[in-house]
């Protein structure tokens, strides 16, 4: 369950006429907790940053001169991104550009559309006819703002993070952390759930003695109880 949540800036939108990306950033999220890895960097795109632009990343040419172009950066985003599942914004605009980086270099690589997931398409399914860009979905969440003065690669995909988390109503995440840790079938109810019991709140309920005796019977009838099977595996 590692996720990789991705965002691009880029001197214009559209790579086949010559824009480039001037900025990645990606966070690492492993069962839907954000983890503090990172990878970001700033890149000379080898061509003018249009005005356009500039106005609105804040990044220019003469900023972005002395960072490493993107044939010097390919081989580090590789290896942080891995193989797994990249989340990403208008999935699109960004796969066409990092895929043209590489086409660029002639390499292999190519970002597919099987591995990523597209919090625009999924705003767009949940919330139908409603503004679906990261800004209204901060503002529609209650994420603040207040830090993204302008677009950037790294503010973009810490907003993404939550607003992800929004969308697939993330309430659940503890028990989720509970089945990814151990699939349901080797799931050991006693290690596994002491594991992760910390993290839910104490509650104490006292029981009577009809409600221990209704129990009793009711498990007297269960003819194939799990208990018992985790018993037989674990002898």
């Amino acid at each position: 369950m590692r996720f990789i949540i991705l965002d691009t800036e880029t001197t214009g939108l559209n790579p086949s006429s010559g824009d480039r990306i001037i900025e990645i950033g990606c966070i690492e999220m492993i069962d839907h907790q954000l983890t503090g890895e990172k990878f970001h960097t700033y890149i000379n795109p080898e061509r003018d940053v249009p005005l356009q632009s500039t106005q609105i990343t804040g990044l220019t040419s003469e900023f972005l001169r002395p960072f490493p172009i993107f044939k010097n950066i390919a081989q580090s985003f590789l290896d942080f991104i891995k193989d797994d599942t990249i989340i990403i914004h208008n999935a699109p605009f960004d796969v066409g550009f990092i895929n043209n980086e590489f086409k660029m270099l002639n390499h292999s690589f190519e970002l597919k559309f099987d591995r990523v997931i597209d919090t625009l398409q999924m705003a767009r399914k949940k919330f139908p006819g409603s503004p679906a860009s990261l800004d209204a979905l901060c503002k529609r969440f209650n994420i603040s703002l207040a830090e993204r003065d302008k677009h950037g690669a790294l503010i973009d995909v810490e907003l993404l993070s939550r607003v992800y988390l929004n969308l697939i109503d993330n309430r659940q995440s503890t028990l989720s952390k509970l089945f990814t840790l151990n699939p349901i079938s080797t799931f050991n109810f006693n290690s596994d759930f002491m594991l992760l019991s910390k993290d839910f709140p104490y509650r104490s309920f006292e029981i009577s003695n009809e409600e221990q005796q209704l129990h009793q019977e009711l498990v007297e009838k269960l003819s194939h109880p799990i208990w018992n099977e985790q018993k037989q595996k674990a002898s």
